[in-house]
């Protein structure tokens, strides 16, 4: 038979395009461009940021067709660009954020959180969240205790003080129980040469150790009329007053490092789990950290004494009103309320809303079982007085910044005025 050179050409030709065409489709049909889920939070070297790791893992395996992009943030960039970042096409579809009026109020009303309540009833989770629990995620016309679930908190936290027990026992200091007691133990260590409280005058520690004495101070009412503004407050008043005055006199009588208002968090803290300074006034977010770093003494805590101390339900998840992903947002929320993170979450040294009572007692973990202890004692006196900075919007910045000059000149009546005129103009 003659060979035809051209018609053989145009087969192979045909042939090759089939091929071609066929590969394509079929490399179509494996490579379906995939699901895109972000996530962000802030927890580093924490009990939660653990838990969450392992429930993301376990999200990743149930759901091969999702590519999974989570970003660690800060607490300051969510703080302080949270709103710019809700409204901007790089929001996530889920996120860790600051719970109170001044940041996620303020989001919900400016409509750019999603209502959760149709996730609530769909996954049960009114089993979970009891109600002095859900009030953290819920808010009305932006004020935080009521209304629309627009966020759910999983854990809880409080500030309290750690101490370097090698420290208490060497210069014959207990731990106090009374403010009499705690001030005696300041003075004490301070007449032995050594500076007892490490502070950031440049950060949260500043603004959290204020609170802590003004909460000292106060009655659940006086918390009720500061953050829900059910009667005026008075910045003079006996509660703010006290604790001004009280980091006014610890200042002047050395209690902290003389450039204590350009120290920042990171350097305090290290320098309490190097044992430079026998007591730091920080939350439970630090337990891990301590338990890794502070090794060189034994360590303790103990609640600030007084009436109150600072803390609640932990920081809320979010699910963005621009997350094009929000029903997975709401399963890996689910995920985190369910019994086996939240198991996980006590084992670890955090504080679980939801775990199993009968397993969290069986937990042997001493960072556990401390942390739960102190936490214990004051829940059971119903002495959770929040965070200041919740009220209104731009608040922390006003404290962080009154504080910080406070510690520069101590003028009471000064800090007295900034805070009280920030929060008078700017509440709703």
């Amino acid at each position: 038979m003659k060979f035809n050179a051209k018609k053989a050409l145009r087969v192979v030709a045909v042939a090759s395009v089939a091929a071609l065409a066929t590969t394509a489709v079929s490399t179509g049909a494996h490579a379906a461009p995939k699901k895109t889920f972000n996530i962000w939070w802030y927890e580093k070297g924490t009990a939660m940021a653990t838990t969450w790791n392992d429930a993301l893992t376990e999200f990743k395996k149930a759901h091969p067709d999702v590519q999974v992009n989570f970003q660690l943030k800060t607490w300051a960039q969510l703080q302080n660009a949270g709103n710019a970042l809700l409204s901007s096409s790089s929001a996530p579809d889920l996120s860790e954020w600051n719970k109170g009026n001044a940041t996620a109020g303020s989001a919900s009303q400016a409509n750019l959180l999603t209502d959760l309540t149709p996730y609530a009833a769909k996954y049960k989770w009114d089993k979970v969240l009891v109600p002095s629990v859900k009030l953290y995620g819920q808010y009305t016309n932006g004020i935080m205790g009521a209304g629309k679930l627009y966020g759910v908190p999983s854990y809880g936290e409080y500030v309290s003080w750690f101490y370097n027990k090698d420290m208490f026992a060497k210069y014959g200091v207990a731990v106090p129980t009374t403010f009499a007691q705690l001030e005696a133990a300041l003075a004490k260590f301070q007449a032995a040469g050594v500076p007892p409280i490490a502070l950031a005058g440049k950060d949260y520690l500043i603004v959290h150790l204020a609170y802590g004495l003004v909460a000292s101070q106060a009655s659940l009412q006086w918390v009720r009329d500061f953050q829900a503004f059910a009667h005026p407050v008075n910045f003079s008043g006996p509660e703010w007053t006290f604790a001004a005055k009280t980091i006014s006199d610890w200042n002047k009588a050395g209690y902290f490092e003389p450039n204590v208002s350009g120290v920042d968090a990171a350097t305090a803290v290290a320098d309490f789990q190097k044992g430079t300074y026998p007591l730091l006034f920080g939350g439970t977010w630090l337990d891990q950290d301590m338990q890794a770093k502070a090794t060189s003494f034994k360590w303790g805590k103990f609640a600030n004494p007084g009436k109150l101390s600072v803390g609640s339900a932990g920081n809320l998840l979010v699910i963005p009103a621009k997350s094009k992903q929000k029903d997975l947002a709401a399963e890996f929320i689910n995920m985190v309320l369910s019994t086996k993170y939240q198991n996980e979450l006590a084992k670890l040294g955090g504080l679980p809303i939801a775990a199993d009572p009968k397993y969290v007692a069986t937990v042997k973990d001493p960072v556990a079982l401390l942390t739960n202890t102190v936490f214990s004692s004051i829940v059971k006196k119903q002495g959770l007085a929040m965070y200041p900075d919740w009220p209104v919007n731009g608040y922390y910045n006003n404290l962080l910044a009154a504080g910080t000059q406070l510690l520069s000149d101590n003028d009471v009546a000064a800090y007295e005025k900034s805070t009280g005129d920030f929060y008078a103009a700017n509440k709703p």
